[in-house]
């Protein structure tokens, strides 16, 4: 986006939820990057495993289809040289006659209808964590991203923590996948839309409640360090192309209780009538959070359970 480094978490924003003052502090950390992968990625109940799980790129077919479709797991923030687009997905994105993200990034203005959904009315950073706490708060941010944290004062804390995830890939040249995907589209005039709206996004991440953002902030700039080597491992596992590996990380780190209700499993459940009621219209091409693939309530086990076929191809 252009605002305070948004554009870069947008595609969607990454979904930083979960009450994570109850546990440990490396468990926090492990947790703040493991959501990076949802959102913005998710882990559902572990259900019936599927020989076909080697492979982000998923083909749609079957239950009348006319046409196939595609479904995609990203990763919303990478380093360049950690993804790239070959053949074949090049191919399935050109073939595609609609294109869907988690949000419609074509849509004018978006990027200021979130920023503008982000400010706190009647409360500040400083107010909810205490002077004591953000001036030191304030001093590590500095040190981390060169912006004083008074700019961000009246903004939920979920701006702070993505201007801090920007700063824990060690590039300079950092990409946001489903950006990539919108360029190619764009050359084909293929129309892009969204599975959700800014509204309904920012109401999934406002059920954490602002304490616990507000914690959250403290520890993802108290002991970045260890954020940035666990966005390292998080990346690695990405990398495997394996939603099982994706799905047992991710339950390994705490995706669960609300966090995965509110996040994950309600947004799925959310997203399916809308990618049936495309893929029956057009042949279309979705790109969504990578864990948003996996487990009972995960994207491919719903359309199973719609009629449809489920192939993952190589890429």
């Amino acid at each position: 986006m252009g605002w305070l480094g948004l554009e870069i978490n947008s595609g969607p924003f990454f979904d930083f939820c979960n009450n994570w003052g109850l546990i440990t502090t490396n468990e926090t950390m492990k947790r703040i990057i493991m959501i990076l992968l949802i959102v913005i990625t998710g882990a559902d109940q572990l259900g019936a495993q599927h020989k076909e799980t080697s492979s982000l790129l998923w083909e749609i077919s079957g239950n009348s289809l006319s046409k196939p479709s595609y479904l995609f797991g990203t990763f919303h923030l990478m380093c360049a040289t950690d993804f790239s687009i070959g053949k074949v997905l090049n191919e399935k994105l050109n073939s595609a006659e609609q294109f869907y993200g988690e949000l419609d990034m074509s849509k004018p203005n978006w990027q200021n209808e979130m920023a503008m959904s982000l400010i706190m009315k009647d409360q500040t950073i400083e107010g909810l964590m205490g002077k004591q706490d953000f001036e030191k708060a304030n001093k590590k941010f500095k040190e981390i991203t060169g912006m004083d944290l008074n700019l961000l004062n009246n903004a939920k804390p979920f701006m702070s923590i993505s201007l801090l995830t920007l700063n824990t890939l060690p590039c300079s040249d950092k990409i946001q996948p489903e950006t990539m995907f919108i360029n190619i589209v764009n050359q084909h005039k293929t129309p892009v839309f969204g599975l959700e709206t800014i509204t309904d996004q920012m109401n999934a991440l406002d059920t954490q409640p602002i304490d616990s953002q507000i914690n959250s902030l403290k520890k993802m700039i108290f002991n970045f360090d260890s954020v940035k080597i666990e966005m390292r491992k998080m990346i690695d596992v990405y990398q495997l192309k394996n939603i099982d590996s994706l799905y047992n990380y991710m339950k390994q780190n705490g995706a669960d209780g609300q966090f995965e209700q509110e996040l994950l499993i309600n947004r799925n459940l959310n997203w399916i009538p809308v990618i049936t009621k495309a893929i029956n219209h057009k042949s279309s091409f979705f790109a969504v959070g990578a864990g948003h693939l996996g487990g009972e309530t995960g994207l491919l086990n719903l359309l199973r359970k719609e009629g449809y076929h489920i192939k993952a191809i190589n890429y």
